[in-house]
């Protein structure tokens, strides 16, 4: 590795490929960091697959905006190189009168938000959906699916073929504002390794505040800390797959989306996440929550789930701003020069729907690299 370099970009994840795709060109020294054995190993690997329309959020948020565009260009990429996708569409169903009015508002807000959502009769739902069950209903046509392991592929062939390098196994250990960028340590099993960077991208995830700490960032005063929260997936047997024709999805909760289908591009059937904030990594689902399950919204909507239709299958882990009974918070993404920083730019609390607008990220970084050019 060279002592100089012009960008590096910590953590391997859809984001961090994402912007090494899109920054790394001929005569750049660009070099992507990941702690890992290889690329996208945490959020980017444990997640839904879903591609999101923007419709949780307010659209003054950055969420919307990038989820917004990120859909447009998920679908052009995948149409465009072969990347495997579904667009399925998504229906949102309310199965008692507190969450037909809460869906009354979820529909208002994507409309607010520019999507062409359609309200739907009890007829309507029947055709569409015929083995789903539920007073109150609405379809969101540009939500669906995406193989993410061949779309994080597709930006790591892109950033390679551009010049980047990917470095696995490399922790970043140690950050330290020098003349003309961050001296950058590194630790490896082959043996440590320092460097400087002219730019410095901290895409680290779920220890993206820890990177933020190390460059210097006290983030109690910047409102950085992370919380990790934990959602557990179930598979569904039974052939059951084959009795759903698109997403479902209930009103939302208040700290996320609540338990819904994921299907993958394969058509597998899952249902999830069930939520809750932990401590410490560990993906082991708690078979003894199975009953949470079989009690929400969601199965109550799908009643040709039977309970032993359920296998504790995986889960995933999202980095996230604020804690239970808190507001949703908005992605960080700030170039921090008044923080006394320049040329270092934090992605924190990229949590949903970061991999939809991951290719939106992208471009929203370059121009933030632009600057600092």
């Amino acid at each position: 590795m060279p002592d100089i370099v012009d960008i590096t970009i910590i953590g391997a994840g859809v984001v961090g490929l994402a912007i090494a795709s899109q920054v790394a060109r001929q005569h750049r020294k660009v070099y992507v960091a990941e702690k890992n054995e290889t690329f996208g190993q945490e959020q980017s690997a444990r997640n839904s697959e879903v591609i999101h329309s923007g419709i949780y959020y307010g659209r003054d948020f950055l969420k919307t905006k990038l989820c917004l565009e990120g859909n447009d260009l998920i679908y052009e990429l995948c149409e465009n190189y072969g990347i495997a996708f579904n667009r399925c569409g998504k229906m949102f169903v309310a199965v008692n009168d507190l969450e037909a009015e809460m869906l009354e508002g979820l529909y208002k807000n994507g409309t607010d938000n520019g999507l062409p959502l359609k309200m739907l009769s009890q007829k309507e739902m029947r055709q569409l959906e015929p083995n789903v069950r539920g007073i109150a209903a609405f379809l969101s046509p540009t939500s669906g699916i995406v193989d993410s392991y061949a779309l994080m592929k597709y930006f790591l062939d892109k950033a390679r073929g551009n010049g980047a390098h990917i470095i696995y196994k490399s922790k970043v250990i140690g950050i330290e504002k020098v003349s003309g960028g961050y001296e950058v340590r590194i630790d490896a099993p082959s043996g440590g390794t320092v460097f400087t960077t002219r730019v410095l991208i901290n895409c680290a995830g779920l220890y993206s505040d820890r990177i933020a700490e190390m460059a210097g960032i006290n983030i109690e005063e910047a409102n950085y800390r992370l919380y990790w929260g934990k959602g557990e997936y179930y598979s569904v047997g039974g052939g059951k797959n084959r009795l759903i024709n698109r997403l479902v999805y209930p009103v939302p909760e208040p700290v996320g989306p609540g338990i819904h289908t994921c299907l993958d591009v394969n058509w597998r059937l899952r249902l999830g996440p069930l939520f809750h904030y932990v401590e410490k990594i560990d993906y082991k689902v708690d078979d003894s929550r199975k009953s949470v399950f079989l009690q929400s919204s969601m199965v109550k909507a799908l009643p040709f789930i039977e309970p032993s239709d359920l296998e504790p299958e995986t889960s995933g882990i999202m980095a996230m701003l604020y804690r239970e009974g808190e507001p949703v918070s908005d992605f960080i993404i700030r170039h921090e020069q008044d923080r006394g920083l320049p040329g270092f730019i934090n992605l924190i609390g990229i949590d949903s729907p970061g991999l939809t607008a991951s290719p939106a990220i992208a471009r929203y970084v370059s121009q933030l690299i632009d600057e600092v050019d």
